[in-house]
């Protein structure tokens, strides 16, 4: 076979078209970027969802370590020092646990709560009254009574 003549012949030895490798060309081409602006609308609805999840996770934990607090205030008539007085409570005959662990902030991803002591008219501090987040983001839901940001939660 001559150099011209296999240049028209594929390596099965049937011939090919041009015009189909250009048509399968194209609607590789189109595929690729169908994706790609696929990819490019998922993108910020996917970061949405994950935020709402994480907005939710927070409530939850935020819930936790409050409905916590006020069960160790209810048992020993004071507010905890600090929150690992809320793993285990040795006070009692049996151990007590308000909490099973201290929960990392699902917005920080860090255990860093900003915590809010309870200060007396001495200035003593006399425990943890309230938790927030340390994230100054805003948040997607809106909280009756709270602020917009993760801090006023």
């Amino acid at each position: 076979m001559s150099g011209a003549a296999a240049s028209r012949w594929g390596s099965t030895g049937s011939r090919t078209r041009s015009g189909e490798a250009g048509i399968l060309y194209l609607a590789l081409l189109f595929s690729v970027v169908l994706i790609g602006i696929v990819t490019a609308v998922a993108a910020p609805l996917w970061r949405t969802v994950v935020q709402r999840e994480k907005e939710e996770e927070l409530l939850f934990r935020l819930r936790e370590f409050r409905q916590a607090m006020a069960a160790y205030q209810a048992a020993h008539n004071r507010l905890p020092q600090k929150l690992e007085d809320l793993l285990e409570d040795k006070t009692q005959l049996a151990t007590r646990r308000y909490l099973r662990r201290i929960y990392p902030d699902p917005m920080t991803g860090k255990a860093d709560w900003a915590l809010e002591f309870q200060v007396d008219r001495t200035g003593a501090v006399s425990g943890i009254k309230d938790l927030h987040s340390r994230s100054p983001g805003l948040g997607l839901k809106r909280v009756s009574g709270k602020g917009e940001r993760y801090q006023d939660w």
